[in-house]
């Protein structure tokens, strides 16, 4: 067991900003292989029980996709965005792919 003996703290006030409830936690944690009882990790956030580090990371884990999916929606949209030649959008992962087999100007590419 490690990790900062006020970690609980930080984990009870990101829970409380992505308004879900203990059990709502407790189960988004189990969905990503979370081993604890309900009990363990309500008495964990209350500072009253240790966790282990990788259970503390499959916690963090949990709590910062409720936050994701709760500051989604405030993000601001980007007005530019990459577009193939044609002006059609890209696929940010197929221009990584092409900008990969080109290689740098003049060189023979990165990828075979």
């Amino acid at each position: 067991m490690g990790g900062d003996e006020h970690r609980h703290q930080l984990f009870e006030t990101a829970r409380h900003r992505a308004g879900c409830t203990i059990t709502d936690l407790w189960v988004d944690y189990l969905a990503l292989g979370g081993r604890l009882d309900l009990f363990t990790l309500e008495a964990y956030l209350h500072g009253l029980a240790l966790l282990p580090e990788a259970q503390q990371d499959i916690l963090a884990n949990a709590i910062n996709e409720r936050l994701e999916d709760l500051y989604q929606a405030a993000k601001v949209p980007y007005l530019c965005t990459v577009e193939d030649q044609d002006g059609s959008q890209a696929d940010p992962v197929e221009l990584l792919g092409e900008l990969l087999r080109r290689g740098p100007p003049g060189g023979d590419g990165l990828v075979g």
